[in-house]
Order: structure tokens, then sequence, then C-alpha cells
């Protein structure tokens, strides 16, 4: 807290004020990037309709949280001590059902058919693993890291891919 107070210029019991503690200090850090990657996932995938938009605008999605993810080092660092303070840990959970909430509905919105308890598993599984692949992609050889990364694509799109078919074979059925 003491080197936070002198990096901004503020006396340390002005800190304590606004924050009791490191943690709480983090937490509203955290909540702040949470925040943006939401809303700006959020923009990408509000107009979406059908699997072909999906799949564009997934990439697009990834892209915008690898790039924020790689090119911010107070996320990186933030995101290393993340899983040792129980209050970011809540929070970091709380985060994933917000965001694969939004990846749930998005999935049911353009391709009919399918239920929340299919989609959700998949959802969370990839909102919690993401930020986890993409942070590992950049700590290791960057060859490696790359491949990582794509990787993580064919998997988004295949399981993309899975949904579509299941969609289309309860639409043959009600025919």
């Amino acid at each position: 807290m003491r080197e936070i107070a002198q990096a901004s210029g503020v006396q340390i019991g002005s800190l304590y004020q606004y924050f009791p503690g490191k943690s709480q200090l983090l937490l509203t850090i955290m909540q702040g990037y949470y925040d943006r990657l939401y809303d700006e996932t959020r923009a990408i995938l509000e107009n979406v309709n059908t699997i072909s938009e999906l799949e564009f605008a997934s990439e697009k999605a990834l892209k915008k949280y690898i790039h924020t993810s790689q090119s911010d080092p107070a996320l990186a660092n933030l995101w290393a001590g993340l899983r040792a303070v129980p209050e970011l840990v809540n929070e970091d959970n709380k985060d994933t059902y917000r965001n694969a909430e939004l990846m749930m509905k998005t999935v049911i919105r353009c391709l009919g058919g399918l239920r929340e308890s299919e989609v959700r598993p998949f959802a969370l599984y990839f909102c919690h693993t993401i930020g986890y692949i993409i942070h590992f992609a950049a700590e290791i050889n960057p060859e490696h890291g790359k491949a990582v990364i794509r990787e993580s694509r064919k998997v988004l799109r295949l399981r993309l891919q899975a949904f579509q078919e299941i969609s289309n074979l309860r639409k043959k059925r009600r025919k």
C-alpha cells in the first residue's frame, strides 16, 4: 500500500480511507478490468444472430481479449496474484458466470433448439479457462504460445459447429 501511495502521490492514510486493505484495492482494479472486457465483448456479440456471425464475432472478441491481456502489464501482474486472494477468486468466478451467460445466450439466439443446460457447461469452461490459456501462452516460448492460442480457437470453432449440428438435427425432427 505504501508503494501505491508513493507512486500515486497520495498520503497512505488517504489511500486507506478509500481502500481498507490491499485486497480491496486489487478487487476494485480487477472489477474495472472485468467490466471493461465484458462491455467490449457484449458490444461485439449483441447484434449477432447467425452461426457465421457468431464465429466471426467470437474470433473478434477473443482477439480483443488477447490484445488487452497481453498489452497491459498491470493486468498480467494482477492476474498472477489473483488466486492468492479469496475475494479476487470469488470475483473471478462471478465474472466467469457473467461472461458464460452472455456466451450461452448468444449461442442459443443464433442456434435455435438448444437448451441452456447443454450450452452452459462449455460456456463456463471456455470463459474460465481462456484467461489462463492466454496468460500461459504469453509466458512460454512465443511459437508454442501462438500454437496454444490457435488450438483454443479451434476448440471454440469445433464446439460451435457441434452446437450447430445439434440445432440442425432438432430442426429436422420438428418437421
